[in-house]
C-alpha cells in the first residue's frame, strides 16, 4: 500500500486525512512519499509530482485539499505525473441528497456520499429532509420513514466538516408536507392537501419545533426552508375562514413570519423561488417576469434558490438568473442529476442542463451552485449510479467549461471509475429511435419492468421502437462490464443490478410478445411454448429485486424499501396469474382472454422524443391502485 509522509499537515486536515486514507488506499508513515501542503485561499489548487523533490498540495480551501490528495495518490498509484493546477470558480458547490422520497439515507449511506464528495471537492451539501429528521415534540413526524435523530445527524455534520463540507438542513416550511399530513396531529394546521395553514398560529408553533430540530445538530446557520411549489396555497381551509386572497400576499405574510422564526433562532434563511413567479403571476421559467417594486421592497431577508434542471439553452438560464436578481436577494442555482428519471439515471438530460446552467451561472457571477439528486416516485435510482453526473458538476466547479474528454480523464482520476460504463445507463431510457439526451425524460425501461404482461398500457406507444433489440444490446454491454470486474473501483453491485434489470427486460419483451403472436394466431402449441418462458421471467425478476436489495440496503435505511418489495412482489404475483389464465385458454376453460383482447391505444402524445413517461400508478394499471 502506498505510504505517504506529510509534513506539517495542519490539525484541522488530520480527521479528513483519516477518512480518506483507507478509501483512497494510503497509509500516513514516516518513511512514505514526502508530502508538503499550504493552504491559500482565494488562489488555485495546485498538485505536483516529480522525479525530484517532495510532493505538493496548495489549496485555497479545504474541500480542495481532498481533491487535490485524491489526485495525487492516484498519480502516485499509477506511476503517472500529476501536475494540476485549476481554480474553483464558484465559492460555494455541493450535491442535495433527497431522503423523502421513501429512500432515507443512513448515516453511513450519507457518509459514502460525503466521501464522494470530497473526492471531487465539493464543499456543502444539503440534506433534503421532509419528515425524516427527529423532532422531539411530534413522536410521529418521521415515523417509519428512516428519520435520524439529532445524534445521528450531529455525526454526519462532524464527518462532513473533517472532509470540509458544509452540511445544510433543507426542509419544508410551507408545502410538500403531504405524507406527514396523514397523522391526526397536523389536521388542525393543514390548508389544502400538503400545504401549512397559513396565519394560524398552532402552525407557527408546529414550524418553530421542527426548525429548532432541523438546525441544532449543524454548525451551520444555513437553513433552506422550501416553500416551493404550493400550487394550492390560499385554496382551502385558508379560503374558507378568510375568502379568496391573493397569493402574493400571503406567501409575504408566511415568509415574514417564518424569516422570523429563523432570525430568532440566529439562522440564515434560504428558500426556493418559483412562487415569487407564480405570485406574480406567470410561470416559473418566464424571463420576461414582471415584478411589482413593492413585492421587491416588501420580501423579507431570505436567500432565493433557483432549481432548473430542464433546460439545455444558457442564454435562457442568464435571462432567469437575471430576473431573479431584480429580487435584490442573494441567487445561487440548483441544477440536477437526473437520479428522477426513473430505475436508471438520465445521463442525456444531465450534462445537457447541467453544462448550459453552470457555465450561466459562471457568467452571471453567481458563487453558490448545487446539484439536486431527487428521488421522485420511490427513490428507484441508487445514488451511486449517479457518479458521472457528480464528476460533471465538479468539474464545472474548478472550470469554465467542460468537454466529454475532460470529463473522463477526471472520472478516472477522482472516481477510479470509466465514463464509458455510466454511459451506458443512460441507454436504459434513451431508444436509438427518440431524440438524443432524452429531452423529454422518456423512461422506457421503466414502463417494460411495471406494465402488464397481458394488457400493456404502453404497447401501442412502442409499437415502432426495437425495444428488445435495443435491450438485448444493452444487456450484452453490461454484462461485459461485469465481467470485466468492475468490483475493483466498488460498482460491482450497481452494475450487476442493471445488468439484471436489463435482462428482466429482454425476457419479458419477449414472452409478451410470443403470448401475443400465439394469441393472435390460435396456436395452443406456441402458447404453451411461451408459457414456458414465465417460470424463468419470475426467476429473474427475483433477482434483479435481490440485486436492487443490494444497492438500496448498502445506502438507505430500511423503510421505504417495503415499497419497492410491493412493486416487485406485484410482478411476481402477477407472472403467477398470467401462467394461470394461459392455461385456462389451453385446457378450453375459457375461450378468449378479455386482457388479449382489449385493443392497445396510445396513452398521451408519442412525439420523436418521446414515447411517454409515468410513475408506478401510472404504468402498472388503469385501474385505481389505492384510494376512495
Amino acid at each position: 500500500m502506498l505510504k505517504l509522509n506529510f509534513t506539517a499537515l495542519p490539525a484541522a486536515l488530520d480527521a479528513g486525512v483519516a477518512i480518506m486514507a483507507p478509501v483512497l488506499g494510503f497509509t500516513r508513515a514516516a518513511d512514505g512519499v514526502a508530502v508538503t501542503t499550504a493552504a491559500e485561499p482565494g488562489g488555485p489548487l495546485l498538485v505536483q509530482t516529480g522525479p525530484a523533490g517532495p510532493a505538493r498540495i496548495v489549496y485555497p480551501t479545504q474541500a480542495a485539499f481532498f481533491r487535490g490528495l485524491t489526485a495525487l495518490v492516484q498519480g502516485l498509484n499509477s506511476g503517472t505525473p500529476v501536475d494540476i493546477k485549476e481554480t474553483p470558480r464558484l465559492q460555494t458547490a455541493g450535491l442535495m441528497f433527497d431522503m423523502s422520497r421513501n429512500a432515507a439515507l443512513t448515516v453511513a449511506g450519507l457518509e459514502a456520499m460525503l466521501i464522494q464528495s470530497a473526492r471531487v471537492g465539493l464543499n456543502a451539501a444539503l440534506l433534503y429532509m421532509e419528515d425524516v429528521y427527529a423532532v422531539p415534540e411530534y413522536p410521529y413526524w418521521g415515523y417509519q420513514r428512516g428519520r435520524l435523530s439529532q445524534a445521528e445527524l450531529k455525526a454526519v455534520d462532524d464527518f462532513g466538516a473533517a472532509l470540509g463540507i458544509e452540511v445544510i438542513p433543507c426542509i419544508q416550511t410551507l408545502a410538500h408536507l403531504l405524507n406527514p399530513m396523514k397523522w391526526p396531529f397536523m389536521h388542525a394546521i393543514q390548508d389544502a392537501p400538503g400545504i401549512l395553514l397559513v396565519d394560524d398560529p398552532k402552525t407557527y408553533t408546529f414550524l418553530r419545533h421542527i426548525i429548532a430540530a432541523a438546525s441544532a445538530p449543524f454548525r451551520t446557520k444555513k437553513i433552506h426552508i422550501g416553500m416551493d411549489e404550493a400550487h394550492d396555497l390560499g385554496r382551502g381551509t385558508y379560503l374558507d375562514r378568510h375568502g379568496l386572497v391573493d397569493r402574493t400576499e400571503i406567501m409575504l405574510k408566511h415568509v415574514r413570519q417564518v424569516t422570523a422564526i429563523t432570525k430568532e433562532l440566529g439562522l440564515h434563511p434560504i428558500m426556493w423561488s418559483d412562487m415569487w413567479f407564480e405570485a406574480a403571476g406567470h410561470g416559473y421559467y418566464d424571463p420576461q417576469t414582471q415584478f411589482s417594486d413593492q413585492l421587491k421592497a416588501e420580501i423579507p431577508d431570505v436567500d432565493l434558490m433557483y432549481w432548473d434542471y430542464y433546460h439545455d439553452d444558457e442564454t435562457f438560464y442568464e435571462q432567469m438568473i437575471a430576473t431573479h436578481q431584480e429580487l435584490g436577494r442573494p441567487v445561487s442555482l440548483a441544477t440536477g442529476v437526473w437520479t428522477w428519471n426513473g430505475l436508471a439515471p438520465n445521463y442525456g438530460k444531465t450534462l445537457a442542463t447541467m453544462n448550459a446552467g453552470m457555465v450561466a451561472a459562471k457568467v452571471m457571477g453567481l458563487t453558490t451552485v448545487f446539484a439536486t439528486m431527487w428521488g421522485d416516485d420511490g427513490g428507484e435510482t441508487p445514488f451511486t449510479a449517479a457518479a458521472l453526473g457528480i464528476q460533471n458538476f465538479a468539474e464545472q466547479v474548478y472550470h469554465q467549461s467542460v468537454d466529454s474528454d475532460r470529463l473522463a480523464a477526471a472520472f478516472t482520476r477522482y472516481q477510479g471509475k470509466k465514463a464509458a460504463d455510466y454511459l451506458a445507463l443512460d441507454q436504459f431510457d434513451q431508444l436509438p429511435e427518440l431524440t438524443p439526451a432524452n429531452p423529454e425524460a422518456t423512461n422506457p425501461s421503466k414502463i417494460v419492468l411495471y406494465e402488464d404482461l397481458l394488457s400493456p398500457l404502453f404497447a401501442a406507444n412502442t409499437a415502432k421502437v426495437d425495444l428488445l433489440g435495443h435491450y438485448r444490446t444493452l444487456q450484452t454491454q453490461l454484462q461485459a462490464i461485469v465481467d470485466r470486474g468492475q468490483a475493483k473501483a466498488g460498482d460491482q453491485a450497481v452494475f450487476v443490478f442493471y445488468t439484471r434489470l436489463a435482462a428482466v427486460l429482454v425476457q419479458k419483451l419477449a414472452v409478451m410478445a410470443a403470448i401475443r403472436a400465439a394469441y393472435t394466431a390460435g396456436d395452443r402449441t406456441a402458447m404453451k411454448a411461451a408459457a414456458a418462458q414465465l417460470p424463468a421471467l419470475r426467476t429473474a425478476v427475483s433477482a434483479v429485486r435481490d440485486a436492487h436489495r443490494q444497492c438500496w440496503f448498502a445506502l438507505y435505511s430500511p423503510f421505504g424499501w417495503e415499497v419497492l418489495d410491493v412493486r416487485y412482489g406485484g410482478l411476481l404475483s402477477r407472472i403467477d396469474t398470467v401462467a394461470w389464465r394461459l392455461q385456462q385458454w389451453l385446457d378450453g376453460t375459457v375461450s378468449s382472454l378479455a386482457e388479449l383482447d382489449e385493443p392497445q391505444l396510445p396513452v398521451g402524445t408519442v412525439t420523436p422524443a418521446s414515447i411517454g413517461r409515468g410513475l408506478y400508478t401510472d404504468l402498472a394499471s388503469v385501474s385505481k391502485i389505492s384510494g376512495v
